[in-house]
């Protein structure tokens, strides 16, 4: 393990480890989730299988854009900037298969990328009712289109697009948990097709959008996470 790597595990694992000589000890971030997300982790990604994961997930780009980006959230955060963090996290260790990756960024460059990526991803979630378009959105943090597209989404684990429609979900999904139409959450959420949306929004979260305001609260919070996950196939809950 050097610094940057990651490292994950679980109650129940036991792990050998020792010290290189002649390092310095680094400092260690650990985040442990609550047992209710854990629960609802193994519900809703069935696909997954927690005790097969390795424990060392290395050194990896996206991981340590994540970390990157915890250490600027405001000290007064509010809980859903803290929520989406660990969602996407959630998605880039459990979720998004382990990519081969030329290198790993020195730490200035990551933090140049870095920069310029979460300044684009801001822009995605806070216009995400307006139409971007690749080379503009790329022109906007200083990046050619290539490389924007391709920094994006190993440093995310999402094409731009793909993040931009896990940002419209999500406001749709708040939108109709406060009481709008489906019509309105649809268009005021950036979609065009009203039976796409409704299409689609079924798929990624398991029912009809129509059905959200009879959702009870418990239910609601575990359909939020798994919006997130493009094309992840759902189990049809009995609540």
């Amino acid at each position: 393990m050097e610094k940057g790597c990651a490292f994950l595990t679980e109650q129940g694992r036991v792990h050998i480890y020792s010290h290189l000589r002649g390092v310095p000890p680094d400092t260690v971030l650990s985040v442990r989730f609550s047992a209710s997300l854990l629960h609802c982790m193994r519900d809703e990604l069935p696909a997954v299988r927690f005790s097969e994961l390795e424990s060392s997930l290395g050194k990896r780009n996206d991981l340590r854009f994540l970390r990157w980006r915890l250490q600027r959230l405001p000290e007064e955060c509010d809980d859903l900037a803290v929520d989406e963090w660990v969602l996407d996290l959630i998605v880039a260790t459990y979720v998004n298969s382990p990519r081969a990756e030329s290198e790993n960024f020195p730490d200035a460059r990551l933090a140049w990328y870095a920069e310029r990526i979460e300044a684009a991803r801001e822009q995605l979630v806070q216009r995400f009712a307006s139409q971007h378009r690749l080379r503009r959105l790329a022109r906007s943090v200083g990046m050619s289109t290539f490389q924007f597209a391709r920094i994006f989404r190993q440093l995310s684990g999402f094409a731009p697009h793909q993040y931009l429609l896990n940002a419209r979900y999500r406001a749709a999904l708040h939108m109709l948990r406060e009481g709008a139409s489906v019509t309105d959450a649809c268009f005021q959420s950036g979609f065009s097709n009203l039976s796409h949306f409704t299409r689609e929004f079924k798929k990624r979260l398991g029912h009809c959008p129509s059905s959200v305001k009879r959702w009870p609260r418990h239910f609601l919070r575990r359909r939020l996470a798994p919006a997130l996950v493009p094309g992840l196939q759902l189990r049809k809950s009995q609540n």
